[in-house]
């Protein structure tokens, strides 16, 4: 699924190409995937201008010029993509949202925006203001805004014994980090992913917030990680998957020690770290 990284990445092309560009049609293959309908999102949507484009957590918001949004999540498998109307169809091509857009040369175009998605769990939703603050109290803080200061991360992981790992991929707690992100913290912060958040001392909580900032803003300097289905907003891939520190690094030499990256599962999904230096 992509995380926060690459959601921020898909987010700041979005506004760079389609900002201020006017949405003259939506139509969909899979109507499931548009909320509460096509009909609904089609007669509050179309002849609206895009007004801006914001994320929170792994959930992208597209702001229309009436006060109402396009909330937005890929879930597993999603790709939100900036094409030209005469582009070749994409793979999983599920919704297309017709634009009218203005090159920086003062020029008319036909652009589409283009919902792709393999197994379907994504989806699009209108929403007013009220309902946008619904879901986004249902968030936790954001690890990269000036909430996430040390006395709320720690309160954080001090409300639960559960695993730290969990405890980080935990959306209501925390918004945006996913399994990539914190096998990747945990690594560079030295904690084991299994031991239980009210077990980690003070100055591991200061560690581990210095390396979640560090492992996140790394993801978005390199465009996000491709490991599996992510693609930016142009259809390219980003480049952190070359830069793992211990995630699907299984039976690999550990980038600090001797030792050797393990793999446990931790609530349903593979967790890495390295046993010598994650204590």
């Amino acid at each position: 699924m992509p995380e926060l990284p690459e959601v921020e990445t898909i987010k700041q092309d979005l506004k760079r190409l389609i900002v201020g560009a006017k949405i003259l049609e939506i139509t969909t293959n899979s109507a499931k995937q548009v909320k509460p309908s096509l009909e609904v999102v089609k007669k509050a949507v179309v002849g609206r201008k895009i007004a801006g484009v914001e994320r929170k957590g792994k959930m992208l918001i597209i702001k229309l010029g009436d006060k109402s949004f396009l909330l937005i999540h890929l879930k597993l498998t999603g790709r939100l993509l900036v094409r030209n109307k005469n582009d070749p169809p994409d793979d999983w091509q599920r919704v297309t949202i017709k634009l009218k857009a203005q090159s920086a040369k003062r020029k008319s175009k036909d652009l589409e925006l283009r919902f792709c998605d393999l197994r379907r769990f994504g989806w699009i939703k209108l929403a007013n203001s009220n309902q946008l603050s619904v879901v986004s109290d249902q968030l936790g803080i954001e690890p990269l805004m000036p909430e996430f200061t040390l006395e709320n991360f720690s309160r954080v992981l001090k409300s639960s014994s559960r695993p730290v790992k969990l405890i980080l991929m935990d959306q209501t707690k925390i918004a945006g980090i996913g399994n990539i992100y914190a096998s990747e913290a945990l690594f560079v912060a030295g904690i084991r992913p299994d031991r239980p958040a009210t077990k980690l001392r003070n100055y591991e909580i200061t560690k581990l917030q210095k390396a979640v900032k560090k492992v996140l803003k790394a993801g978005i300097k390199y465009r996000g990680a491709s490991d599996q289905y992510y693609l930016d907003a142009l259809g390219q891939k980003g480049a952190y998957q070359e830069h793992f520190l211990v995630y699907q690094r299984e039976g690999k030499k550990c980038l600090k020690c001797d030792g050797i990256i393990k793999r446990i599962t931790l609530g349903g999904r593979g967790t890495f770290f390295c046993p010598q230096c994650q204590k």
